[in-house]
């Protein structure tokens, strides 16, 4: 259910809305910059990228984003989930 609500996967049946858009008919550019700018999710577990630290983690797709700065958006985040003391961590 989760990766059908972040759109990673589409649903088999039935219709899925996010802001009043349907999304089970979007191309997969159009969910990536949904994802990116709407839900803005980090992934936990196998998906982080085992290199680099929290921050950079988080960074990652704000890169990918409009904004002109992205560090204090990365360490907000990671403050609001409680992890602002492991920036620098690396997954592992």
């Amino acid at each position: 259910m989760m990766n059908i609500l972040g759109m990673l996967d589409r649903p088999t049946s039935g219709q899925y809305y996010l802001e009043n858009r349907e999304v089970n008919s979007l191309k997969d550019i159009e969910l990536a910059k949904i994802r990116n700018e709407v839900i803005r999710f980090v992934f936990q577990k196998f998906h982080l990228l085992p290199k680099t630290t929290a921050i950079e983690n988080v960074e990652l797709p704000l890169i990918y984003s409009d904004r002109k700065s992205t560090k204090g958006l990365a360490i907000e985040a990671l403050e609001m989930v409680g992890l602002k003391d492991r920036i620098h961590h690396k997954p592992s």
